[in-house]
């Protein structure tokens, strides 16, 4: 006898979808997406929406009677479309094309919001709106998923929309909410996760607003992807990397939304109503270059038919064999900041159910990784010590070229890596180019701080070539007449110059900035310049003056004399300048104001806010003298001859042997003894290991070879002359190694205590200890 089971899931199961942890912004994000795939939908039927607009409302206030709300002005839909929508499982969409997915995005979001939900529709023609009231309280109580329809009155029979409104909220999600903090962040998202689709690369025109206020794409504040440097190969990388990689199809199963073999192996559901296609894959994107650095802000944002799914993914920054992971970047900067960025398109590859991360085990994940990073490390060294060949992927090229946070070798120019030096201010401006301002939505800002570091380590004084100043961002009146090549309206064109005049000044693009106490909030808006002794506004033997150039804009000229007496010194910069000029015009200003304030205490709070740089940070200082001993130790293997290197590893004491193979045994480095053979166990050295290795062997480092400095070429015609101005050469360099040992070997806490002296001169030593060459 045949019976019929009744399969309706217990009401109680929406609200245990509730439960399901999703953040707010999130919670949002799904219902935001059924707009956007109606929008999809629309343009793909020839239909397209013109200038579509989802709206979002949420409340300001902890009350009762706070709502959600969430509008497009899609095309609609039919009762029959309204009563799928809502139905907890089912999906009209997709999979392959669509945001949604299991159509489980709707019953947890608004069920995880509130308790009461509403959803209006109407198309064009339609008499009237139809709608749905969802009480998850009533359900629980009748038992039933039985709702009646609702109607109400529409006025203009041309209107299409849809909207979703959450009431009853939950307390919690009310008292989030209502928090003015919560909402800024909630747009951050927003902005973020859709940053694609608002600059119109699938929906045309595509606008988001968020309690009337429209939500401006987030976009990365990257290098022009024109900018480019040459690797010592001749190779040359570009700021931003293009991806754009054709795949093998596959075949898909829309309605199981299953993945299946290629060799035409059935949908194992086996249900009437598979069906399987089989879909064009691609990879497509971009990896760049950040203006700034950041511990957090960086990593690869992965893309999902134009929604962001994974943003600021650090995944791609990790090798693994399969048994142990080894993080690759940020690798060789002290405070672990990093700096890679970008979007990889993938619409084929599975995503969690709550959206918020790709299955790492959908092969499509692994294939993708081998298009970004290849197959082995990033690091050369350890890829060849694993057998891998050559890389050619775009990861593969940023990272043998911007690696880096800071030149190497002593006089390395910040251009080769594309770094400005001042990292605060670089964020800063980061900040600006976040906020649409105009003037720093191109890179031009930056390069020009990264051109002005050049010219100092260059010691030129003035730009390459001979070239006048730029003056770009400089108020008029602010650089003396005729920079530029233009005369001034009242100079003649040949005035007579019995006495030779000042040079123009030129604009110090390292000072020139806002400048706000971080306590009481007064800000001065600095132009800078360097000028010479007889500037017109410098007085006689004046190092620096800091005076109101425009009243309108409230704007002050920094003119200093970098040749001053006064910056032959470790412990006066022309920061340091302005920031003492700044501490007493605040100190000033705050007088009758504020009680027992003092010049000491402003100050203090100036160098703490734009004096980072130079702080003697320990941690950095630690991470710093570790990552020069371990250049030096990685420098040697390029210059050794086949089976050198057995050779000096047996120099070495048996102490300093079994520390090392330990080291190696620790790591799990699967070919110890070619590590030995090529050199390469200096990476595993201890840093006292690494000064010891150096004494007995100076000629591999000395002669241009790591330092310029002559070592084996000296030669004075006397053997015990030229023995001596050698050792002198070794013993040097020596002293410059025991210091970096001891930094090595501390603790932050340790150097917290140490003389100040002590770690100024260690520190000098470090900067000393930079290879003369590139490695």
């Amino acid at each position: 006898m045949a019976h019929e089971l009744d399969l309706t899931p217990d009401p109680r199961v929406l609200q245990m979808l509730g439960e399901i942890n999703l953040h707010q912004w999130r919670c949002l994000a799904e219902l935001i997406d059924n707009g956007i795939d109606s929008f999809l939908n629309a343009a793909r039927a020839g239909h397209a929406i013109e200038n579509p607009e989802v709206s979002i409302t949420v409340p300001t206030r902890d009350d009762e009677n706070a709502r959600v709300s969430v509008k497009d002005n899609g095309p609609g839909m039919s009762i029959d479309e309204l009563e799928n929508a809502v139905k907890a499982g089912w999906t009209g969409n997709n999979p392959l094309s669509n945001l949604g997915l299991f159509g489980m995005g709707f019953n947890i979001s608004t069920a995880r919001l509130g308790l009461v939900t509403e959803v209006w529709t109407t198309r064009v023609g339609d008499p009237e709106y139809i709608g749905v009231r969802i009480d998850l309280d009533e359900l629980r109580s009748m038992r039933t998923f039985r709702v009646p329809r609702q109607t109400r009155p529409k006025a203009d029979h041309n209107d299409h929309s849809t909207e979703i409104v959450i009431s009853r909220l939950k307390p919690d999600q009310r008292s989030y909410l209502a928090r003015a903090n919560n909402i800024k962040t909630i747009r951050k998202h927003l902005a973020r996760t859709y940053s694609s689709l608002l600059q119109g690369t699938e929906v045309e025109n595509l606008r988001l607003r968020l309690n009337g206020t429209r939500i401006d794409a987030r976009r990365h504040c990257i290098w022009d992807p024109d900018r480019t440097v040459e690797l010592p190969d001749r190779t040359v990388v570009r700021a931003v990397e293009r991806i754009d990689v054709p795949l093998a199809p596959r075949r898909y199963c829309t309605h199981c939304m299953l993945m299946l073999p290629s060799d035409g192996t059935p949908c194992p559901t086996g249900s009437a109503s598979c069906n399987v296609v089989e879909t064009p894959r691609r990879i497509r994107g971009w990896i760049g270059l950040q203006r700034y650095l950041d511990e957090a802000e960086y990593g690869i944002d992965f893309i999902r038919n134009g929604r962001k799914i994974e943003i600021g993914c650090k995944d791609p920054f990790v090798w693994s064999d399969g048994e142990i992971s080894e993080v690759e970047y940020p690798i060789d900067d002290p405070r672990n900041r990093g700096r890679f960025v970008g979007e990889i398109h993938m619409d084929h590859c599975r995503v969690s159910y709550t959206k918020d991360r790709f299955e790492r085990d959908d092969p499509a994940w692994e294939e993708m990784m081998r298009i970004i990073r290849g197959d082995g490390p990033l690091q050369p060294m350890k890829a060849k010590q694993r057998g891998y060949g050559e890389n050619r992927s775009p990861l593969f090229r940023l990272f043998q070229a911007f690696r880096r946070s800071s030149p190497q070798g002593k006089n390395g120019l910040w251009s080769r890596i594309m770094v400005v030096k001042d990292n605060e201010r670089a964020r800063q401006m980061a900040e600006s180019f976040a906020n649409n301002e105009s003037e720093y939505l191109s890179d031009e800002h930056w390069w020009q701080l990264v051109e002005e570091q050049d010219r100092e380590i260059l010691d030129t004084g003035a730009p390459p070539g001979g070239e006048t100043p730029a003056t770009g961002g400089v108020p008029p009146g602010f650089l003396d007449p005729g920079v530029g090549g233009q005369p001034s309206p009242d100079q003649p064109s040949q005035p007579p110059s019995p006495e030779p005049q000042a040079a123009p000044r030129r604009p110090l693009h390292e000072l020139t900035r806002k400048y706000s106490h971080p306590t009481y909030r007064v800000e001065y808006e600095v132009q800078g310049f360097a000028v010479e002794a007889r500037d017109a506004d410098l007085p006689a033997g004046v190092p620096w003056i800091l005076k109101m150039e425009d009243v309108a804009t409230r704007t002050y000229a920094f003119l200093v004399d970098p040749d001053h007496a006064v910056f032959r010194s470790t412990t006066m910069t022309p920061l340091d300048g302005l920031l003492t000029e700044l501490a007493y015009r605040t100190l000033d200003f705050l007088k009758g104001q504020v009680q027992d304030v003092s010049l000491a205490a402003v100050l203090a709070d100036f160098r703490s806010e734009y004096c980072v740089e130079s702080r003697l940070d320990s941690q950095e200082i630690i991470a710093l003298a570790t990552s020069v001993l371990g250049d030096i130790a990685r420098s040697i293997s390029e210059k050794l001859a086949t089976g050198q290197g057995d050779i000096l590893f047996a120099e070495l004491s048996e102490q300093e042997q079994n520390a090392i193979t330990r080291r190696m045994a620790n790591r799990e480095v699967p070919d110890h003894k070619g590590v030995i053979a090529s050199g390469r166990f200096l990476d595993y050295a201890e840093p006292q290991s690494i000064r010891a290795f150096f004494n007995r062997h100076p000629e591999l480092f000395l002669d241009g070879i790591y330092w310029d400095d002559v070592f084996a070429k000296l030669d004075f015609g006397s053997a015990t002359v030229t023995d001596e101005a050698r050792e002198r050469v070794r013993s040097r360099y020596d002293a410059y190694l025991v210091d970096a040992v001891w930094l090595a070997n501390q603790t932050p806490n340790d150097l917290e205590k140490a003389d100040r002296d002590a770690l100024v001169r260690a520190t000098c030593s470090l900067r000393l200890l930079r290879p003369d060459i590139a490695t």
